[in-house]
Protein backbone atom coordinates (compact mmCIF):
# COMPACT_ATOMS: atom_id res chain seq x y z
CA UNK A 1 0.00 0.00 0.00
CA UNK A 2 2.76 2.43 0.93
CA UNK A 3 4.44 2.60 -2.57
CA UNK A 4 1.02 3.24 -4.10
CA UNK A 5 0.37 6.06 -1.64
CA UNK A 6 3.77 7.66 -2.34
CA UNK A 7 3.16 7.44 -6.08
CA UNK A 8 -0.25 9.07 -5.69
CA UNK A 9 1.18 11.90 -3.60
CA UNK A 10 4.01 12.47 -6.10
CA UNK A 11 1.57 12.65 -9.01
CA UNK A 12 -0.64 15.07 -7.08
CA UNK A 13 2.29 17.36 -6.32
CA UNK A 14 3.51 17.17 -9.93
CA UNK A 15 0.03 18.04 -11.18
CA UNK A 16 -0.18 21.02 -8.82
CA UNK A 17 3.16 22.31 -10.08
CA UNK A 18 1.88 22.23 -13.66
CA UNK A 19 -1.41 23.91 -12.79
CA UNK A 20 0.26 26.74 -10.88
CA UNK A 21 2.27 27.97 -13.84
CA UNK A 22 3.14 31.39 -12.34
CA UNK A 23 6.54 31.70 -10.65
CA UNK A 24 8.75 34.45 -9.25
CA UNK A 25 12.28 34.36 -10.67
CA UNK A 26 15.57 36.28 -10.47
CA UNK A 27 18.46 36.92 -12.84
CA UNK A 28 21.88 38.52 -12.40
CA UNK A 29 22.70 41.33 -14.81
CA UNK A 30 25.38 44.02 -14.56
CA UNK A 31 25.97 43.25 -10.91
CA UNK A 32 22.28 43.59 -10.02
CA UNK A 33 19.78 40.95 -9.02
CA UNK A 34 16.84 41.56 -11.34
CA UNK A 35 13.51 39.88 -10.67
CA UNK A 36 10.49 39.03 -12.78
CA UNK A 37 7.25 37.06 -12.78
CA UNK A 38 6.93 34.27 -15.31
CA UNK A 39 3.77 32.58 -16.57
CA UNK A 40 4.05 29.34 -18.53
CA UNK A 41 0.77 27.95 -19.92
CA UNK A 42 -0.35 24.74 -18.26
CA UNK A 43 -0.43 23.06 -21.68
CA UNK A 44 3.32 23.55 -22.12
CA UNK A 45 5.28 20.39 -22.89
CA UNK A 46 9.04 20.03 -22.76
CA UNK A 47 10.37 20.25 -26.31
CA UNK A 48 7.79 22.77 -27.49
CA UNK A 49 9.00 26.04 -29.00
CA UNK A 50 6.57 28.72 -27.81
CA UNK A 51 6.41 32.48 -28.43
CA UNK A 52 7.53 34.82 -25.62
CA UNK A 53 5.82 38.10 -24.72
CA UNK A 54 7.38 40.67 -22.37
CA UNK A 55 4.84 42.87 -20.54
CA UNK A 56 6.50 45.93 -18.99
CA UNK A 57 4.96 47.89 -16.12
CA UNK A 58 4.54 51.65 -15.88
CA UNK A 59 6.51 54.09 -13.73
CA UNK A 60 5.90 53.39 -9.99
CA UNK A 61 4.14 50.14 -10.91
CA UNK A 62 5.51 46.60 -10.56
CA UNK A 63 5.42 43.29 -12.36
CA UNK A 64 2.56 42.22 -10.10
CA UNK A 65 0.58 45.39 -10.87
CA UNK A 66 0.85 45.14 -14.64
CA UNK A 67 0.05 41.42 -14.51
CA UNK A 68 -3.16 42.23 -12.62
CA UNK A 69 -4.04 45.19 -14.87
CA UNK A 70 -3.50 43.44 -18.20
CA UNK A 71 -4.60 39.91 -17.27
CA UNK A 72 -2.13 38.68 -19.87
CA UNK A 73 -1.90 35.30 -18.13
CA UNK A 74 -5.35 34.39 -19.41
CA UNK A 75 -4.40 35.42 -22.96
CA UNK A 76 -1.18 33.36 -22.70
CA UNK A 77 -3.09 30.34 -21.42
CA UNK A 78 -5.67 30.52 -24.22
CA UNK A 79 -3.11 31.11 -26.98
CA UNK A 80 -0.22 28.95 -25.76
CA UNK A 81 2.62 31.42 -25.28
CA UNK A 82 4.93 32.29 -22.39
CA UNK A 83 4.66 35.72 -20.76
CA UNK A 84 7.29 37.45 -18.62
CA UNK A 85 6.72 40.49 -16.40
CA UNK A 86 10.12 42.00 -15.55
CA UNK A 87 10.57 44.49 -12.73
CA UNK A 88 12.42 47.74 -13.37
CA UNK A 89 14.96 49.02 -10.84
CA UNK A 90 13.10 51.19 -8.33
CA UNK A 91 9.80 50.54 -10.19
CA UNK A 92 11.14 52.53 -13.14
CA UNK A 93 12.61 51.90 -16.59
CA UNK A 94 15.44 53.59 -18.43
CA UNK A 95 13.43 55.56 -21.01
CA UNK A 96 16.40 57.78 -21.95
CA UNK A 97 14.41 60.82 -20.86
CA UNK A 98 16.32 62.17 -17.86
CA UNK A 99 12.99 62.09 -16.00
CA UNK A 100 13.43 62.58 -12.21
CA UNK A 101 13.08 59.22 -10.51
CA UNK A 102 13.68 57.35 -13.74
CA UNK A 103 16.18 54.54 -13.99
CA UNK A 104 19.68 54.57 -15.49
CA UNK A 105 19.95 50.78 -15.51
CA UNK A 106 20.84 48.80 -18.62
CA UNK A 107 17.26 47.71 -19.23
CA UNK A 108 17.75 46.94 -22.92
CA UNK A 109 20.58 44.61 -21.96
CA UNK A 110 18.51 43.10 -19.14
CA UNK A 111 15.57 42.25 -21.40
CA UNK A 112 18.00 40.80 -23.94
CA UNK A 113 19.73 38.58 -21.38
CA UNK A 114 16.38 37.54 -19.92
CA UNK A 115 15.21 36.52 -23.40
CA UNK A 116 18.33 34.40 -23.82
CA UNK A 117 17.88 32.83 -20.38
CA UNK A 118 14.27 31.89 -21.05
CA UNK A 119 15.22 30.58 -24.48
CA UNK A 120 17.83 28.32 -22.91
CA UNK A 121 15.33 27.05 -20.32
CA UNK A 122 12.19 26.66 -22.42
CA UNK A 123 13.35 26.50 -26.03
CA UNK A 124 11.58 29.76 -26.90
CA UNK A 125 10.84 30.35 -30.59
CA UNK A 126 13.46 33.08 -31.11
CA UNK A 127 11.65 34.32 -34.21
CA UNK A 128 8.58 35.14 -32.09
CA UNK A 129 9.72 37.30 -29.17
CA UNK A 130 7.56 40.37 -28.51
CA UNK A 131 7.43 43.30 -26.10
CA UNK A 132 4.59 45.50 -24.93
CA UNK A 133 4.17 47.85 -22.01
CA UNK A 134 2.17 50.52 -20.26
CA UNK A 135 3.39 54.12 -19.94
CA UNK A 136 7.14 53.87 -19.15
CA UNK A 137 6.95 50.22 -20.21
CA UNK A 138 5.66 51.41 -23.56
CA UNK A 139 8.55 53.87 -23.81
CA UNK A 140 10.98 50.99 -23.21
CA UNK A 141 9.23 48.80 -25.79
CA UNK A 142 9.83 51.53 -28.37
CA UNK A 143 13.49 51.68 -27.30
CA UNK A 144 13.81 47.91 -27.74
CA UNK A 145 12.55 48.18 -31.32
CA UNK A 146 14.79 51.19 -31.96
CA UNK A 147 18.01 50.13 -30.27
CA UNK A 148 18.16 46.42 -29.47
CA UNK A 149 20.21 44.26 -31.82
CA UNK A 150 17.71 41.47 -31.10
CA UNK A 151 14.88 41.07 -33.57
CA UNK A 152 11.59 41.67 -31.75
CA UNK A 153 8.88 40.24 -33.97
CA UNK A 154 6.57 43.15 -32.97
CA UNK A 155 6.13 45.67 -30.15
CA UNK A 156 3.15 47.51 -28.69
CA UNK A 157 2.90 50.56 -26.45
CA UNK A 158 -0.11 51.58 -24.37
CA UNK A 159 -0.02 55.19 -23.11
CA UNK A 160 3.71 55.44 -23.78
CA UNK A 161 5.54 57.30 -26.56
CA UNK A 162 9.26 58.18 -26.88
CA UNK A 163 11.42 60.65 -25.08
CA UNK A 164 13.08 63.23 -27.32
CA UNK A 165 16.43 61.53 -26.73
CA UNK A 166 15.07 58.08 -27.57
CA UNK A 167 13.46 59.45 -30.72
CA UNK A 168 16.75 61.02 -31.79
CA UNK A 169 18.63 57.78 -31.09
CA UNK A 170 16.16 55.51 -32.88
CA UNK A 171 18.06 53.49 -35.50
CA UNK A 172 16.34 50.09 -35.80
CA UNK A 173 18.25 47.12 -37.17
CA UNK A 174 15.04 45.24 -37.94
CA UNK A 175 11.68 46.04 -39.58
CA UNK A 176 9.70 45.64 -36.36
CA UNK A 177 5.90 46.05 -36.60
CA UNK A 178 4.53 48.62 -34.14
CA UNK A 179 1.17 49.06 -32.42
CA UNK A 180 0.37 52.24 -30.46
CA UNK A 181 -2.69 52.45 -28.17
CA UNK A 182 -3.26 55.88 -26.68
CA UNK A 183 -6.02 58.00 -25.17
CA UNK A 184 -6.52 61.53 -26.45
CA UNK A 185 -7.33 62.68 -22.88
CA UNK A 186 -4.18 61.20 -21.34
CA UNK A 187 -2.93 63.81 -18.83
CA UNK A 188 0.23 61.86 -17.91
CA UNK A 189 1.71 61.11 -21.33
CA UNK A 190 0.10 63.74 -23.53
CA UNK A 191 -1.32 62.54 -26.84
CA UNK A 192 0.14 65.67 -28.45
CA UNK A 193 3.48 65.46 -26.65
CA UNK A 194 5.02 67.75 -24.03
CA UNK A 195 8.37 68.79 -22.57
CA UNK A 196 7.66 66.38 -19.72
CA UNK A 197 6.50 63.28 -21.59
CA UNK A 198 8.33 63.48 -24.91
CA UNK A 199 7.08 63.41 -28.48
CA UNK A 200 3.38 63.08 -29.33
CA UNK A 201 1.56 60.08 -30.74
CA UNK A 202 1.34 61.51 -34.26
CA UNK A 203 5.11 62.06 -34.21
CA UNK A 204 5.64 58.47 -33.07
CA UNK A 205 3.52 57.17 -35.92
CA UNK A 206 5.25 59.46 -38.43
CA UNK A 207 8.66 58.31 -37.23
CA UNK A 208 7.85 54.61 -37.49
CA UNK A 209 6.03 54.85 -40.81
CA UNK A 210 9.03 56.74 -42.17
CA UNK A 211 11.57 54.24 -40.82
CA UNK A 212 9.55 51.29 -42.13
CA UNK A 213 8.68 52.95 -45.45
CA UNK A 214 4.92 52.66 -44.91
CA UNK A 215 2.17 54.59 -46.72
CA UNK A 216 1.58 58.03 -45.23
CA UNK A 217 -2.21 57.66 -45.34
CA UNK A 218 -3.77 54.92 -43.17
CA UNK A 219 -6.85 52.82 -43.62
CA UNK A 220 -9.10 54.19 -40.84
CA UNK A 221 -11.97 52.34 -39.18
CA UNK A 222 -14.29 53.46 -36.36
CA UNK A 223 -14.62 50.50 -34.00
CA UNK A 224 -18.04 49.69 -32.46
CA UNK A 225 -18.93 51.74 -29.37
CA UNK A 226 -19.80 48.69 -27.31
CA UNK A 227 -19.78 50.43 -23.93
CA UNK A 228 -21.53 53.78 -24.39
CA UNK A 229 -20.90 54.71 -20.75
CA UNK A 230 -17.09 54.58 -20.72
CA UNK A 231 -16.66 58.12 -22.06
CA UNK A 232 -14.56 57.03 -25.03
CA UNK A 233 -14.54 55.51 -28.50
CA UNK A 234 -11.80 53.85 -30.57
CA UNK A 235 -10.55 54.64 -34.05
CA UNK A 236 -8.19 52.16 -35.73
CA UNK A 237 -5.57 53.42 -38.18
CA UNK A 238 -3.58 50.84 -40.16
CA UNK A 239 -0.46 51.73 -42.17
CA UNK A 240 0.46 48.91 -44.55
CA UNK A 241 2.30 47.54 -46.51
CA UNK A 242 5.68 48.48 -45.03
CA UNK A 243 9.21 47.19 -45.50
CA UNK A 244 9.84 43.62 -44.42
CA UNK A 245 6.11 42.77 -44.38
CA UNK A 246 5.85 45.08 -41.39
CA UNK A 247 2.91 47.20 -40.27
CA UNK A 248 2.13 50.19 -38.06
CA UNK A 249 -1.22 50.36 -36.23
CA UNK A 250 -2.68 53.12 -34.08
CA UNK A 251 -5.67 52.51 -31.82
CA UNK A 252 -6.68 56.09 -31.05
CA UNK A 253 -8.88 56.12 -27.95
CA UNK A 254 -10.93 59.30 -28.26
CA UNK A 255 -11.63 60.51 -24.72
CA UNK A 256 -9.49 57.77 -23.20
CA UNK A 257 -7.22 58.44 -20.23
CA UNK A 258 -3.88 57.10 -19.06
CA UNK A 259 -5.27 53.58 -18.85
CA UNK A 260 -5.05 50.04 -20.24
CA UNK A 261 -8.25 49.60 -22.32
CA UNK A 262 -10.38 46.68 -21.24
CA UNK A 263 -8.90 46.52 -17.75
CA UNK A 264 -11.12 46.18 -14.71
CA UNK A 265 -8.36 47.25 -12.32
CA UNK A 266 -9.41 50.11 -10.03
CA UNK A 267 -5.93 51.61 -9.72
CA UNK A 268 -4.61 50.88 -13.21
CA UNK A 269 -4.13 54.52 -14.17
CA UNK A 270 -5.89 57.89 -14.43
CA UNK A 271 -8.92 58.92 -16.50
CA UNK A 272 -11.46 57.03 -18.58
CA UNK A 273 -10.81 53.34 -19.20
CA UNK A 274 -12.16 52.32 -22.58
CA UNK A 275 -14.16 49.08 -22.53
CA UNK A 276 -14.83 48.80 -26.26
CA UNK A 277 -11.59 46.88 -26.76
CA UNK A 278 -9.42 44.54 -24.70
CA UNK A 279 -5.92 45.94 -25.19
CA UNK A 280 -4.25 42.66 -24.19
CA UNK A 281 -6.20 40.66 -26.75
CA UNK A 282 -5.73 43.37 -29.41
CA UNK A 283 -1.98 43.28 -28.82
CA UNK A 284 -1.79 39.50 -29.10
CA UNK A 285 -3.95 39.52 -32.23
CA UNK A 286 -1.42 41.96 -33.70
CA UNK A 287 1.65 40.09 -32.46
CA UNK A 288 0.68 36.64 -33.72
CA UNK A 289 0.73 37.81 -37.34
CA UNK A 290 4.48 38.51 -37.28
CA UNK A 291 7.75 36.62 -36.88
CA UNK A 292 11.39 37.45 -37.49
CA UNK A 293 12.28 34.57 -39.77
CA UNK A 294 15.72 33.00 -39.44
CA UNK A 295 18.01 33.91 -36.56
CA UNK A 296 20.45 36.59 -37.70
CA UNK A 297 24.05 35.40 -37.96
CA UNK A 298 25.80 38.66 -38.77
CA UNK A 299 25.75 42.26 -37.63
CA UNK A 300 27.32 45.19 -39.42
CA UNK A 301 28.43 48.03 -37.16
CA UNK A 302 28.89 51.57 -38.50
CA UNK A 303 32.33 52.02 -40.08
CA UNK A 304 33.19 48.36 -39.45
CA UNK A 305 32.96 45.43 -41.87
CA UNK A 306 30.46 42.67 -41.23
CA UNK A 307 31.55 39.46 -39.56
CA UNK A 308 29.97 36.10 -40.35
CA UNK A 309 29.85 32.92 -38.30
CA UNK A 310 28.69 29.49 -39.41
CA UNK A 311 27.19 26.98 -38.91
CA UNK A 312 24.67 28.63 -36.59
CA UNK A 313 23.31 26.64 -34.75
CA UNK A 314 26.54 24.70 -34.35
CA UNK A 315 27.62 21.53 -32.56
CA UNK A 316 31.40 21.75 -32.76
CA UNK A 317 33.62 24.13 -34.67
CA UNK A 318 32.29 27.62 -35.30
CA UNK A 319 33.93 29.31 -38.30
CA UNK A 320 34.37 33.09 -38.23
CA UNK A 321 35.19 35.24 -41.22
CA UNK A 322 35.52 38.97 -41.88
CA UNK A 323 38.02 40.16 -39.27
CA UNK A 324 40.85 42.31 -40.59
CA UNK A 325 43.16 42.00 -37.58
CA UNK A 326 43.48 39.72 -34.58
CA UNK A 327 40.55 40.63 -32.35
CA UNK A 328 39.90 40.03 -28.63
CA UNK A 329 36.55 38.45 -27.82
CA UNK A 330 34.32 37.36 -24.95
CA UNK A 331 31.69 34.62 -25.13
CA UNK A 332 28.64 35.03 -22.87
CA UNK A 333 26.00 32.43 -22.06
CA UNK A 334 22.25 33.06 -21.85
CA UNK A 335 22.54 34.45 -18.30
CA UNK A 336 25.19 37.00 -19.32
CA UNK A 337 28.00 35.01 -17.66
CA UNK A 338 31.37 35.04 -19.42
CA UNK A 339 32.27 31.46 -20.35
CA UNK A 340 35.29 32.07 -22.55
CA UNK A 341 37.57 34.85 -23.73
CA UNK A 342 40.63 35.20 -25.87
CA UNK A 343 41.68 36.48 -29.27
CA UNK A 344 40.39 35.51 -32.72
CA UNK A 345 42.90 35.42 -35.54
CA UNK A 346 42.27 37.67 -38.52
CA UNK A 347 40.54 36.54 -41.70
CA UNK A 348 39.24 32.98 -41.20
CA UNK A 349 39.32 31.42 -37.73
CA UNK A 350 37.47 28.79 -35.73
CA UNK A 351 36.20 28.43 -32.17
CA UNK A 352 35.55 25.01 -30.67
CA UNK A 353 32.02 25.10 -29.17
CA UNK A 354 31.90 21.34 -28.62
CA UNK A 355 32.50 21.42 -24.86
CA UNK A 356 29.83 24.05 -24.15
CA UNK A 357 26.33 23.31 -22.93
CA UNK A 358 23.48 23.57 -25.41
CA UNK A 359 21.73 26.95 -25.46
CA UNK A 360 22.09 30.55 -26.61
CA UNK A 361 25.35 32.51 -26.56
CA UNK A 362 26.63 35.92 -27.57
CA UNK A 363 30.07 36.38 -29.09
CA UNK A 364 31.24 39.94 -28.39
CA UNK A 365 34.14 41.44 -30.34
CA UNK A 366 36.09 43.68 -27.97
CA UNK A 367 37.59 45.98 -30.59
CA UNK A 368 35.52 49.08 -29.86
CA UNK A 369 33.05 48.58 -32.72
CA UNK A 370 30.28 47.04 -30.61
CA UNK A 371 30.00 44.12 -33.02
CA UNK A 372 28.61 40.82 -31.74
CA UNK A 373 27.04 37.64 -33.07
CA UNK A 374 24.24 35.64 -31.47
CA UNK A 375 24.92 31.92 -31.50
CA UNK A 376 23.02 28.76 -30.72
CA UNK A 377 24.84 25.63 -29.53
CA UNK A 378 22.95 22.41 -30.29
Amino acid sequence: MRPTLYTTLFLALFTCKNVHAQTNETLQHNGLTRDYILYVPTTYQVGQSLPLVFVLHGFTQSAQTIMDVTEFNAVAESNNFIVAYPNGVGNAWNTNSGFPGGSSADDIGYIDVLADSLTAEFGIDTTRIYSCGFSAGGFLSHRLACESPRCFAAIASVSGTMSNNASDDCAPQHSTPVMQIHGTSDIIVSYNGSIFSGIGVNDVITQWTGLLNCPTTPVTTALPDIDTGDGSTVEKQVYTPCDGSSEVVLLKVNGGGHQWPGSSAVLGGIGNTNQDIDASQEIWNFFQSFSCGQLATSVTAPSAPSVQAWPNPCTGLLHIEGLVTSTPYELLDATGRSVRSGSIASRTASLDMGSLDTGSYELRLLDGTGRFIRLVKD
